[in-house]
């Protein structure tokens, strides 16, 4: 079985903002683009990430003006990314050491997509339903062939 890289399976269209953009901004961009998280940007290079948690976090310490507090006040940094050649079974691995559910995704530095758990999650039940029917073939074709031990 040929080795899947993580470029099959991320999500292509990754929603990103300013390390400047104001935490009102990027709450109003995470609601209208019905996203859980924004890469934050700082000259086209990805320095952090703000999560659902991280405005949790924001919110719970209370007393901020959502218009003077920007995206690198709250961002997740440093932050963890991976190359768009990693195979699967590396990224899981990463994301098993780091404990992370998303992963921005980088070409030469660029951000071309984020890698999410759920993204490792299906194509591991997808990755399962082939091998079963695989499987499922060979010991059809052993049967036929009188190849069991029954």
């Amino acid at each position: 079985m040929k080795k899947t890289t993580i470029a099959k399976i991320m999500h292509k269209d990754v929603m990103s903002v300013r390390s400047t953009t104001s935490a009102q901004q990027c709450a109003v961009k995470m609601t209208k683009e019905r996203v859980g998280c924004l890469i934050v940007l700082d000259k086209r290079e990805p320095v952090g990430i703000i999560t659902e948690r991280g405005f949790a976090d924001l919110v719970k310490k209370g007393n901020f003006d959502c218009k003077k507090v920007t995206a690198q006040d709250f961002m997740t940094a440093p932050l963890i990314t991976v190359d768009v050649n990693t195979s699967y079974e590396k990224a899981m691995r990463i994301f098993d050491k780091e404990e992370i559910k998303r992963m921005p995704v980088v070409d030469n530095g660029e951000v071309v997509g984020l890698l999410t758990l759920r993204n490792l999650v299906t194509h591991s039940k997808k990755a399962m339903r082939i091998l079963k029917r695989e499987n499922n073939v060979l010991k059809s074709m052993a049967e036929q062939r009188g190849m069991t031990r029954e």
